[in-house]
């Protein structure tokens, strides 16, 4: 008999029963208006259903990206299509999803694989989905959605139990998005100055100092993108290459930067090994190339080397107060530095899982203890429980008392921490509405550090608060150059320039870029509002009421405008459609 490898959606109706119980005719009829916008959905991600009774739907997805985005774009039109119902004319659907060998025959598959997908659907909750461990594995920080560990179920019929996960809606602000695969910003001639810096490679023994290369890796980007007459690409676009066979001629061409640092790190007890290369993308040639044996707490003295030796050797000769510029404040206690490291790991995947971020703020504060005069400590421990109050329903304001203690002691120790500032600004714009002091930390943190992406896309957010439209694009155009993959942070803010500088057509095309909408579905509906498409404007604007949980009123509370007229113009528009 065929078999093969698949990935298994099951869906089915809750309380299926005791809706036929109760009224037949209307529940067939509700169930034929789902099951077309269903089956539209499944098929418009690739998906074949081959099994259907009842109000039951098992598809197959030859990809499991396809189908979680299969899944997620049901269970939101679902819960938009219950919006506004009468209790009787609500239906609520359940999905489990499954990845597994199956047999085939006469179209149908048969297998464990299929009946696991069938009962983690029985495991989901109401409006759910609850996937296996091996699809969690496949598709966590490759989709923007968070997940919630379902433990390990004893499903019926089947031997060993299995270990689950329940789809969330995405948590936090994640600032290291999902991975990135296509191209969408093309550099037709890259600048004399520009280089990208590679994921430098762990050669250890230990897999778990995989943290440590990355953290490394990060900081000679962070520090070399102080210096402005650097184009330095940001990490999201260069880390993408970390599993991928290109030479380094095809990255110089992809990412349009003219030169490569690439490196590895080997590290033993209380020392290490540091090679370091300067690659010209144009003929591949290295042109300068060290390698450091050094302590552990010497790494800050060997990254202060490379960063100097690249820019004299890239720019020619340089003052000495320029190299100055770009050295961070180090911490004096080795042990602090690693801690943040591991802590920043977590806050990578801290949108995946509740306890990545809880384990990240538990990292932060071990490394204050170690170390209380840190700023990259506290300003990170700062970040990190404003993403953890976006987990709770109804967050303790104490989170945000903790964050801002956390700020103010970072800006006291360290005023030339580019995220010190960043985070402020966001706390000061967001929860105190204090513009003026907003505005002089986000042009600071971005005065810091130019060529941090999530920093310029945080800057440009202020910018369009403060209805400085024009030059907020400015700055996401030299994001997506800095980023050639380009992400949610650049689309969303980029389609909301169009919309207040009166493109709506555009706008609403840049908004088909950006992958999670929810946060953004009333400036589509004001879009189609302003295109002059009533019907889209009221179902998109349906859509957000449904999703977000807020009306009018409270979204407009939402938007930290500097302005009255532009919250009056806003309310409107969204109140006439």
């Amino acid at each position: 008999m065929e078999r093969k490898l698949t990935t298994i959606f099951a869906s089915d109706v809750v309380g299926f029963s005791k809706m036929m119980g109760e009224d037949e005719v209307n529940t067939l009829k509700i169930l034929n208006e789902r099951r077309a916008v269903i089956d539209q959905i499944i098929d418009d991600n690739g998906g074949i259903i081959f099994g259907s009774a009842g109000d039951s739907v098992i598809a197959e997805f030859s990809s499991p990206l396809k189908a979680s985005e299969a899944a997620i774009a049901i269970q939101s039109k679902m819960r938009t299509m219950n919006q506004d119902q009468p209790k009787p004319d609500q239906m609520t659907f359940r999905v489990g999803i499954n990845i597994g060998d199956v047999m085939v025959s006469d179209n149908n598959l048969f297998g464990d694989a299929v009946n696991i997908a069938a009962r983690l659907e029985a495991e989901a909750k109401p409006s759910g989905i609850c996937v296996s461990q091996t699809l969690f594995d496949m598709i966590n920080r490759k989709i923007m959605a968070s997940f919630e560990d379902a433990g390990e179920l004893e499903l019926k019929n089947i031997d060993l139990p299995v270990k689950a996960f329940h789809v969330l809606e995405n948590k936090g602000t994640p600032r290291f998005t999902q991975d990135s695969e296509t191209i969408e910003t093309v550099v037709k001639e890259a600048e004399p100055g520009s280089l990208a810096v590679m994921f430098f490679k762990n050669l250890s023994n230990d897999e778990e100092q995989e943290y440590f290369c990355e953290g490394f890796s990060e900081d000679l980007l962070s520090m070399l993108s102080r210096y402005n007459k650097l184009v330095v690409i940001s990490s999201h676009a260069s880390f993408a290459y970390r599993e991928k066979s290109k030479t380094y001629k095809e990255i110089g061409k992809e990412l349009g930067v003219r030169y490569v640092i690439h490196g590895s790190v080997r590290k033993l007890g209380p020392r290490m090994r540091i090679n370091a290369n300067l690659v010209s993308t144009d003929n591949e040639k290295s042109i300068w190339s060290n390698n450091f044996d050094l302590k552990v707490d010497e790494v800050f003295d060997v990254q202060d080397k490379i960063a100097e030796e690249i820019v004299a050797t890239i720019v020619g000769r340089v003052e000495a107060d320029s190299l100055n510029s770009i050295k961070t404040k180090r911490p004096g206690n080795m042990d602090s530095y690693d801690l943040v490291l591991q802590g920043l790991e977590y806050a990578k995947r801290g949108n995946v899982m509740k306890e990545n971020t809880q384990k990240a703020v538990e990292l932060f504060e071990k490394a204050i203890e170690v170390e209380p005069s840190y700023a990259r400590a506290h300003a990170w421990r700062a970040c990190t429980l404003s993403n953890l109050a976006d987990w709770e329903e109804d967050p303790d304001p104490k989170i945000f008392e903790n964050a801002f203690e956390s700020i103010k002691l970072a800006l006291e120790l360290d005023s030339n921490e580019p995220e010190v500032h960043r985070i402020m600004g966001a706390l000061k714009l967001w929860h105190e509405r204090d513009y003026e002091t907003a505005k002089y930390h986000f042009e600071k943190a971005r005065e810091l550090c130019p060529s941090d992406v999530f920093i310029i896309s945080r800057y440009a957010i202020m910018l369009i608060y403060f209805c400085e439209f024009e030059k907020a694009l400015a700055e996401l155009d030299r994001a997506k150059r800095l980023d050639p993959f380009s992400h949610d942070l650049l689309f969303a803010p980029e389609a909301i320039c169009h919309f207040w500088m009166g493109d709506y057509e555009k706008s609403l095309q840049t908004f088909k870029k950006v992958k999670v909408k929810k946060n953004y579905l009333f400036y589509i509906a004001l879009s189609h509002k302003k295109n002059g498409d009533d019907e889209l404007a009221a179902e998109k604007l349906k859509e957000a009421h449904a999703m977000t949980g807020m009306n009018n009123d409270s979204f407009i509370g939402s938007q930290p405008f500097n302005n009255k007229e532009s919250l009056s113009e806003l309310q409107s528009v969204l109140d006439s459609i």
